[in-house]
């Protein structure tokens, strides 16, 4: 059985039920790219949505049992893709392919990384970022990456650093200062906060999202320091009130109408949380807002650990609710939220592995976007997440004898 098989299975069954992609995309509560890229057997769907879409069409449980014969032999009960080796095989073949794609000038001296590795074009300051902390993270020296270092701290400016936009950003002067921070002494922990500090304002203090980007920062530089308290403060106030149940949407204004609560959002939050209660940080309100996001990614049925978020924003007045798509990698920021969770149940931790792993590019050694695109931060996020479960979901056998116990 292959994927592509269960892919002509999957377009069977749609169209004998007579619906589009899109109605089935939005029945079952995926994308349609998603819906498209299993058709056509580019990926097998994950463990969960293949259980969805076999309920959607009745199919009894057979198309469950085809995309499970298609999964290679000792893979399908974790429901994860095989990898073709052990992860550390994964991890040095991603450090190579990276180091291949490091662009380099005339004179052969390396300068950073595109965006999307697929394409042609010129190094950008968040992707050279984005890059060294995948280095980092993947464990080789695969490259000196002291001319990178020097280049990327050189773009400083009052703001920080700036994207291909210029102006406050705080998401690339996270990211650089995180980078720099890891590599290299060229930046101290108070230039790191300075900047962190000049690159916020007050749009950024309504989107959880680059909230929790400078909050990772600023907990790896000063976890006691005043910026890291006022963010931890900031992202606390981001969250909305869901049925009585505090979490993170995609943004906070003034006058939003019942947003909905957003997985990726509140995985990035609670990542970013847990580090701060890591480093020894004991606030009440921290440790509880990170116990109720976690619980509720615990208890998510949605399938909504891939690569989108459709959410609906209802508008006041009676008008019709505006579609909004939150394009993060989210199962890799439900893995890491999980990662340090006291108690994950293996089906819930498999279902989120599964949808990192079916973005896993097995010819490349990198994460792919459904375009096939190979955006940069998609294989640093997938690292980064695989990295922290291996650590803490060690088997036992694998422990010293007093931990195995």
């Amino acid at each position: 059985m292959t994927a592509e098989q269960v892919g002509a299975e999957l377009r069977r069954l749609r169209k004998a039920a007579g619906q589009t992609q899109a109605d089935v995309a939005r029945i079952v509560g995926v994308s349609r790219a998603n819906l498209t890229q299993w058709e056509t057997g580019r990926y097998l769907p994950s463990v969960e949505n293949a259980r969805l879409l076999d309920d959607h069409f009745r199919a009894a449980n057979a198309l469950v049992e085809l995309a499970e014969a298609a999964r290679s032999p000792g893979q399908a009960s974790a429901g994860v893709l095989t990898t073709g080796g052990s992860l550390l095989d994964v991890f040095r073949r991603a450090g190579a392919v990276l180091a291949q794609e490091l662009i380099r000038d005339e004179n052969g001296r390396a300068v950073g990384w595109r965006h999307n590795l697929q394409k042609r074009g010129k190094q950008t300051t968040l992707a050279t970022a984005y890059g060294i902390s995948a280095m980092v993270v993947l464990g080789e020296p695969y490259i000196d990456l002291h001319a990178v270092v020097q280049d990327l701290y050189a773009k400083r400016t009052e703001y920080g650093w700036q994207g291909r936009s210029e102006g406050r950003r705080p998401e690339v002067t996270a990211a650089v200062v995180d980078a720099l921070s890891q590599t290299s002494t060229i930046l101290s922990a108070e230039e790191g906060l300075e900047s962190l500090q000049s690159s916020l304002d007050d749009y950024s203090r309504t989107r959880p999202f680059l909230l929790s980007a400078a909050l990772r920062t600023s907990v790896r530089l000063g976890p006691d320091a005043p910026l890291t308290r006022g963010l931890t403060d900031d992202l606390l106030a981001a969250r909305l009130d869901f049925d009585g149940v505090p979490l993170w949407g995609e943004k906070k204004e003034p006058r939003l109408v019942a947003p909905e609560p957003s997985t990726a959002h509140t995985a990035r939050a609670v990542v970013a949380l847990r580090a701060l209660l890591r480093a020894g940080d004991d606030r009440a309100d921290v440790r509880d807002a990170v116990e109720v996001g976690t619980k509720w990614l615990l208890d998510r049925n949605h399938p909504d650990d891939g690569i989108m978020e459709d959410l609906a924003l209802p508008q006041p007045g009676g008008r019709d609710a505006v579609r909004v798509n939150i394009k993060h990698f989210t199962s890799a920021w439900v893995v890491q939220a999980l990662a340090e969770a006291p108690q994950v149940p293996a089906v819930r931790l498999s279902r989120a592995l599964s949808s990192l792993w079916e973005r896993y590019e097995a010819g490349v050694g990198l994460w792919a976007w459904g375009s096939g695109d190979l955006p940069i931060w998609m294989t640093l996020d997938a690292v980064t997440a695989l990295r922290s479960a291996a650590l803490v979901f060690a088997a036992p056998p694998f422990l010293p004898p007093a931990a195995a116990e």
